[in-house]
């Protein structure tokens, strides 16, 4: 939990078990503390927490057992071994970004956008996500004068065809759009998607900066993860019988949501065999009030299968309630 003041206002109802769970993660906090970087925040442990709730509500268990290789300096290090029951878990954490770099990036041009989502954040109405995507150095090094009047055309330009963009007939977040176009007054080409229900409760318009080869090189982020991740959960999998845990933590909004996650993973997952048995997607770049959780692959069933089902298709949690699993 990230505000270490909660935790000791709820040692009173907390079992012996918790209790004992509780002292070793302060001790580990204590001894280690918890800075998430400021520029690429990542909190690996509270995800960790939030995967084995998911787990223990789906399961009727509740933890037991609970160990961190790491710690043990153990041959397979995964993040966390525990048991539901009489199964056993073992649990990998990973961060993921669409190519390196691109918290940083957001920083530098906040300020060349930030006036175009502050007039349309309100003025698109509450029942979808829009979604403007153009080049991500689109504005750089632009004049005063000639900013303002590229900023004033696409904000018209945005209003007059956000409400032409028909709804898709089922919420798998690739969005329906128009574009590219080159609307009169931008000298360059824009996207404009519309995604309903919102992917992220109340927010209403942003503005995804588009990268060459974007897919590509999420796709070589994405590899480089699984060729460190599979292995280790595997030789659980093999040893201990263990059920093995994915959970890939996002930090962006812009350019990383489950579709198409699952449209970089799934393809790459399937062709090993040692892939685990579950993969989720965490938003931490989410909340408040709340973190959402996806399935990008169950066996064989990716995000789109639960998305088209009646099955539920995402978690919710509340970051605040989150134990630092990992002291990380």
């Amino acid at each position: 939990m990230r505000d270490l003041s909660k935790i000791a206002n709820q040692l009173g109802s907390l079992t012996v078990r918790e209790s004992n769970m509780l002292a070793e993660m302060l001790r580990s906090r204590w001894e280690k503390p918890h800075k998430p970087n400021p520029i690429l925040s990542r909190y690996e442990g509270e995800v960790c927490d939030a995967m084995v709730r998911r787990l223990e509500e789906r399961e009727g268990h509740t933890r037991d057992a609970l160990r961190w290789p790491e710690k043990e300096n153990h041959q397979h290090p995964v993040e966390l071994t525990f048991k539901l029951g009489n199964q056993l878990y073992a649990l990998e954490h990973t961060l993921i970004e669409p190519f390196d770099g691109h918290v940083r990036m957001e920083a530098q041009t906040e300020k060349l956008f930030a006036p175009i989502t502050n007039v349309l954040k309100d003025s698109l109405g509450t029942d979808a996500l829009y979604q403007l995507n153009l080049p991500i150095n689109a504005l750089n090094g632009r004049k005063p004068a000639e900013l303002l009047a590229i900023q004033q055309a696409i904000i018209g330009w945005v209003k007059e065809t956000a409400p032409t963009i028909p709804k898709r007939p089922f919420p798998d977040y690739k969005g329906n759009g128009v574009g590219p176009v080159k609307p009169t007054g931008v000298p360059f080409d824009l996207v404009l998607m519309r995604y309903e229900p919102p992917i992220v409760p109340g927010k209403h318009f942003e503005i995804r900066h588009l990268v060459d080869d974007i897919e590509k090189q999420r796709s070589v982020r994405m590899q480089a993860a699984i060729n460190k991740k599979f292995p280790k959960l595997a030789a659980w999998k093999a040893s201990d019988g263990a059920k093995t845990i994915l959970v890939l933590e996002q930090n962006d909004i812009q350019l990383t949501n489950a579709s198409n996650v699952t449209d970089t993973y799934v393809p790459l997952a399937k062709a090993r065999i040692d892939r685990p048995d579950e993969t989720y997607l965490v938003a931490s770049c989410m909340g408040p009030p709340a973190w959402w959780m996806w399935p990008i692959l169950i066996g064989d069933r990716s995000y789109y299968d639960f998305a088209r089902s009646d099955e539920t298709s995402y978690w919710e949690f509340d970051p605040d309630t989150l134990f630092n699993l990992t002291s990380r």
